[in-house]
């Protein structure tokens, strides 16, 4: 029989691909939502909107039971959302500002500290690609993505992006007990 997928298939795995894509999409909107109406201010919204703390708390908590249940679909893309990250790190270092504001400057030795715990974690985000997520990886992750906007901001007032390094440090302790709890299935094969 052969290996080439019929017309059908492809179709249907078009429609899946693109069923993924929107729900990403949707997920980041439902973020972005739960982002301003918990830490935004009236000045984000139109005239008349007061933004509710406790909405957005709730649309951020089911953002991240989403990311933490669906973690295992999109692990396939962190290494190269993580490589843009990199990139987008290594520019801050390089011009001094960030990336997306000019006017907004970012001290050099904070902008090597980000390089280095995002670079850090894009090359880590490789192993998780390649193995199930447990949930201390889930977790991890989770905490990381949350930092990067925590550690943002403190880039932005010039301070350093502690929350990004509790951040890395989740995702290299996260690596080092999948790599512990695997060690004891090389032995016993060896």
């Amino acid at each position: 029989m052969s290996n080439n997928p019929t017309r059908g298939q492809q179709v249907k795995s078009g429609f899946r691909s693109a069923g993924g894509w929107l729900l990403g999409i949707a997920w980041f909107g439902l973020v972005l939502w739960g982002i301003l109406e918990a830490f935004g201010t009236e000045a984000n919204f139109s005239e008349g909107h007061h933004p509710s703390r406790l909405s957005g708390y709730l649309l951020l908590g089911v953002g991240a039971a989403v990311f933490v249940v669906s973690a295992n679909r999109w692990k396939r893309i962190l290494p190269g959302i993580m490589f843009a990250a990199t990139l987008g790190a290594l520019l801050e270092l390089w011009h001094g500002h960030a990336v997306n504001n000019p006017s907004v400057l970012i001290p050099r030795w904070i902008a090597l500290v980000q390089l280095v715990v995002i670079a850090g974690v894009a090359s880590l985000s490789v192993t998780f690609k390649t193995r199930d997520l447990n949930m201390v990886d889930r977790i991890a992750l989770l905490v990381f993505a949350a930092s990067i906007y925590v550690g943002g901001d403190e880039a932005t007032r010039q301070e350093l992006p502690l929350a990004l390094i509790v951040g890395g440090v989740c995702v290299l302790a996260a690596w080092a007990y999948d790599r512990l709890q695997r060690r004891p299935e090389r032995n016993a094969t060896a």
